[in-house]
């Protein structure tokens, strides 16, 4: 029986350089948020995996594995065997590789920012033809009070904001350089315009429906970089993106709470106090803040010096292991060991985006 994409899709996950445990790879498919698997993601440049699968199982998983070192594709000690290696280069000749390593920074908004967009996308193409009659491809309440929000919080009247964002739609599919605009364009919904199911869609362009999800998945990470990089030129875009990454919005929930503390002027110990969580607990989710936002200030929580060992040590694209530190600083509490090395990870991560 021949491999799927899904299949050749795993098998890009092994290298053939390093062992590499089912397990820690199962939970980057998944997005598992504890800092140590971040950390492992960056570590291995699977940043353009992590929550790819979110509803994956470690059983199913694991089914693939063992069809891999049945093929001599992966050793038994997990390590990609030449022949895996020559076999999924030959495969992803022809096919859609997962390469967009913003995917770890954005992977908890995506959802989201995808399902905001296109429903923009229908309410001002039904506003422009002034039709009230018509089904909301997005029916939670809260989705529609925020379009309501939205839309009210916008100094242009509606008819200017629905050429704006046509006008927007347009030039980001140019800037930001996506494959196939035509198979993207399917997923929107406007004015007699219905869009397809992903079965017909994959079915017309004899697509894997796996693979035409990653190619959607890149194609609207290619969207948020190009916003990112052109903020603005794309207003209407970047208020939707930004709306769902303020105030730590990239972080799990409960970082998030304890972010609005922080910000309130609350020290770690007052968050401990009034949360009732664990140092521990609490330290993992200022780490998990500074993974993701450059604006971190790590001054806060280490010296001069520990910054300055991290920005200046001699192998800058090295990773920067609790070892290494240790021997520097001997009395180094874990918590500030840890943020030296996300400061150090960062670093050579942000300079791949």
């Amino acid at each position: 029986m021949e491999l799927t994409y899904i299949d050749y899709l795993f098998l890009d996950l092994f290298s053939i350089d390093e062992s590499r445990k089912p397990n820690t790879l199962y939970h980057v498919l998944n997005g598992k948020r504890t800092v140590s698997v971040l950390l492992q993601t960056m570590k291995m440049d699977l940043t353009a995996f992590f929550h790819l699968f979110p509803k994956l199982t470690l059983t199913d998983f694991e089914s693939h594995i063992k069809e891999f070192q049945k093929r001599k594709l992966v050793t038994e000690n997990y390590c990609l065997t030449q022949k895996g290696l020559e076999a999924k280069r030959i495969f992803f000749r022809t096919h859609r590789q997962v390469v967009e390593k913003q995917r770890l920074k954005y992977a908890r908004v995506l959802p989201q920012f995808i399902s905001r967009t296109l429903f923009l996308t229908q309410v001002l193409s039904e506003l422009r033809y002034q039709n009230k009659n018509y089904l909301p491809i997005q029916a939670r309440a809260s989705e529609q009070l925020w379009i309501k929000s939205f839309l009210d919080k916008n100094r242009l009247g509606k008819d200017e904001i629905g050429k704006q964002f046509g006008i927007e739609w347009l030039e980001i599919i140019k800037k930001s350089q996506i494959k196939q605009p035509p198979l993207f364009l399917e997923q929107l919904e406007g004015h007699d315009k219905s869009r397809k199911t992903w079965r017909q869609i994959a079915i017309d362009n004899h697509l894997d429906e796996s693979e035409l999800y990653v190619y959607f998945q890149e194609d609207w990470l290619k969207i948020i970089t190009c916003i990112e990089d052109n903020e603005l030129f794309f207003p209407l875009f970047t208020a939707i993106l930004k709306e769902l990454t303020h105030k730590a919005g990239l972080c799990s929930t409960s970082a998030q709470e304890t972010y609005q503390l922080w910000v309130q002027g609350r020290s770690a110990l007052d968050i401990v106090r009034e949360r009732r969580l664990k140092p521990s607990t609490i330290n993992d989710h200022f780490t998990e803040i500074a993974l993701f936002y450059r604006d971190f200030p790590f001054e806060q929580f280490l010296t001069v010096e520990q910054i300055q060992f991290v920005e200046h040590r001699p192998s800058p694209n090295s990773n920067l292991t609790h070892e290494m530190i240790k021997e520097r600083f001997p009395d180094i509490p874990f918590f500030q060991s840890r943020l030296m090395q996300v400061k150090g990870d960062s670093i050579k991560w942000r300079k791949q985006i």
